[in-house]
């Protein structure tokens, strides 16, 4: 197979490829990891917007974060009431490392 596109870069998101072939996690976890990595860093977005932009429920979206959370590519910390700040890993560098780096650069 060989493969040729034409897709705008500025329009689509660069995923980690063994996120999407791991057997342990589900597709809708995969998709909604897929999503997150796609949103600006720094942006501050609700569960309300993402539920509305997957059309899924609240219970649906809380199970997928927790198997990301399992798998150690999120990991959510809450900041303040109703503020939370998702770290987004990759398989090289799992979300509680992701969270090492950005507390670095917030101390200096």
């Amino acid at each position: 197979m060989i493969i040729r596109h034409t897709l705008p870069y500025k329009a689509y998101t660069k995923i980690d490829r063994y996120v999407f072939t791991n057997p342990d996690l589900t597709d809708g976890a995969k998709v909604l990891y897929g999503y997150l990595c796609g949103l600006r860093n720094g942006a501050a977005f609700s569960d309300n917007y993402i539920k509305k932009a997957l059309k899924t429920s609240q219970s649906v979206l809380t199970r997928r974060k927790k198997e990301l959370k399992a798998a150690d590519l999120i990991l959510v910390e809450q900041i303040s009431p109703k503020v939370y700040v998702v770290y987004i890993g990759h398989t090289k560098l799992p979300a509680t490392e992701v969270k090492k780096n950005w507390s670095t650069e917030d101390n200096l």
